[in-house]
């Protein structure tokens, strides 16, 4: 399984780091930068570090490259107009590392 670096990362400061990962087979998804301790419900797409998914190309989701299940779809904020994935409630663990 290779990770791929985001292209489109920004160092975020007062972030702490998340290794997010399937919740059905347990299977890395990918390193992301959380700010604050609020609910963990989208990830932006310029905070995510890297992962098994090559974010440089835009995607409609993200999908477990291991069992096929759905963790996130893309979407743009409403608020920022910014590229986001929405995430799948209960199809992903998280983990501060």
């Amino acid at each position: 399984m290779t990770i791929y670096k985001n292209p489109n990362l920004r160092k975020i400061r007062g972030s702490h780091i998340l290794a997010v990962s399937c919740g059905n087979c347990k299977t890395f998804i990918a390193h992301y930068q959380k700010v604050g301790e609020s609910n963990f419900v989208k990830m932006y797409n310029d905070r995510i570090i890297d992962g098994v998914v090559d974010f440089s190309e835009l995607h409609g989701a993200i999908i477990c490259p291991a069992c096929g299940a759905r963790i996130a779809t893309r979407y743009i904020t409403r608020t920022d107009k910014k590229e986001a994935y929405r995430l799948v409630p209960s199809a992903f663990n998280k983990k501060k590392v």
